[in-house]
């Protein structure tokens, strides 16, 4: 299980003309398993949808938003590669990636543990050792980003001042978001529209609450 407590403001009252930095606490309740638990590698999907919106009811503020596809708008997002959607800088995400090893330079996400070389072909590198002694190819690992038993993260967000311009009751309005695959996953497999479809209707919300607060 999880826990959101918040928002918690952390420069003070918040004021126009004041950058608005906030955060929130994610809580995993549960004694045995990491949020999200689970070993179905870099699939499962848990991310924290926070939006802002103004004494007019015009949204301000955005993390966690997706793109057209249903993605969220990290890496790994088509729209974003394709130039139409903006990065979400701020983003919360506690899904599990794949770092695979190139020829050279840095280590890069990938959707499944598959080494990609110069000519961007997959390329699986024999391993000297079963596969399944290790849970993954050789030169692969995975940046685990989920939260232990019992313990807790914050998100941290910052609105820039020059979107604080109205006096009056402002909204933030949080929720977890969950999903069991990501879309460019199931585009990267072949699945069809319908099924990509059912995946995005399947998505839940977890803990979906909102809060009002006066700026003057």
């Amino acid at each position: 299980g999880s826990r959101i407590d918040g928002p918690f403001f952390d420069n003070g009252k918040p004021q126009i003309g004041k950058d608005l930095k906030f955060r929130y606490r994610v809580t995993n309740v549960d004694e045995g398993h990491n949020l999200p638990s689970g070993s179905l590698g870099a699939q499962p999907e848990i991310w924290l949808n926070v939006v802002l919106t103004d004494p007019d009811g015009q949204r301000v503020f955005e993390s966690g938003y997706v793109d057209k596809y249903g993605d969220m708008a990290d890496l790994h997002s088509l729209e974003l590669a394709e130039g139409t959607i903006e990065h979400d800088d701020q983003l919360f995400n506690l899904q599990t990636k794949f770092l695979t090893t190139n020829i050279k330079g840095t280590d890069r996400e990938m959707y499944l543990p598959v080494n990609f070389d110069i000519d961007q072909l997959p390329f699986l590198r024999p391993a000297p050792q079963p596969t399944t002694v290790m849970n993954h190819p050789p030169f692969v690992r995975m940046e685990g980003r989920s939260i232990p038993p019992l313990a807790y993260r914050d998100a941290k967000y910052k609105v820039p001042s020059e979107l604080i311009t109205k006096p009056g009751t402002y909204k933030l309005q949080v929720r977890l978001r969950s999903r069991a695959e990501p879309i460019y996953f199931m585009k990267f497999v072949g699945a069809t529209l319908d099924m990509e479809k059912r995946i995005n209707d399947w998505m839940i919300d977890i803990h979906p609450y909102s809060v009002e607060f006066d700026v003057n």
